[in-house]
């Protein structure tokens, strides 16, 4: 659903909360001072009659040949979904131009190549559902020629305030104000994803060009 607070004749980034099947994505640009909400929707990133999490679930009692192609028929689907999710965003939001995404630190390094290697370790099958989300959304902005800026939740709202100029009290009390305008849902994932996209816009503008220096009196 296209949620629209000004006319995005600009560029922006976009900054992601990531789930299991699905994820937030907020457009943001800035204006001097001033933090813009161009854009937040929800997507999905997962035909619904598969399993959102099957290396944690389904596969576990499965034959390795069926778990293997369930992972692999997961996968595609995200990765089909996650690539016509940003592209519908940018294109809706054209003639602006998207500088690129702002995403979590991913789970993993990345994912091992079989089912049977994620299932031997514990704590990366805890994680690995979660990464089939997050690197088809990565590898949907890398297709799309988008940077990638990774953040850490913890404190990504200090560095994207320290980045405008101001105290991440102020900023986040700015970003929370989002929710109010646009109403519900907006949640504190909604917040963090804002402030890595301002990181990243703010991390990736081009250099401003310098003033020619005048030439002294002779």
């Amino acid at each position: 659903m296209l949620e629209r607070l000004a006319d995005p004749m600009c560029e922006y980034s976009i900054g992601i909360e990531d789930h299991y099947a699905w994820a937030n994505l907020v457009s943001v640009t800035t204006s001097g001072s001033t933090e813009i909400l161009l854009d937040k929707r929800r997507v999905e990133l997962l035909d619904r009659q598969l399993a959102a999490s099957p290396y944690h679930h389904e596969t576990i009692q499965m034959p390795l040949s069926e778990a293997e192609k369930l992972v692999r028929d997961v996968k595609t689907s995200a990765n089909k979904l996650a690539k016509s999710a940003l592209s519908s965003l940018i294109g809706e939001l054209a003639p602006a131009n998207c500088r690129g995404i702002a995403i979590r630190v991913p789970p993993l390094p990345d994912l091992p190549a079989t089912v049977a290697e994620v299932h031997a370790n514990t704590w990366i099958m805890n994680r690995a559902d979660g990464m089939i989300y997050h690197q088809a959304l990565t590898q949907a902005a890398a297709q799309l020629n988008l940077r990638v800026f990774y953040f850490e939740k913890g404190n990504v709202l200090e560095r994207a305030a320290q980045a405008r100029g101001k105290t991440a009290r102020d900023l986040e009390r700015q970003l929370k104000a989002f929710g109010t305008t646009l109403g519900p849902p907006w949640r504190k994932g909604h917040v963090v994803a804002c402030a890595g996209a301002i990181f990243a816009h703010v991390s990736t503008a081009p250099p401003k060009p310098r003033k020619p220096r005048q030439k002294g009196r002779a």
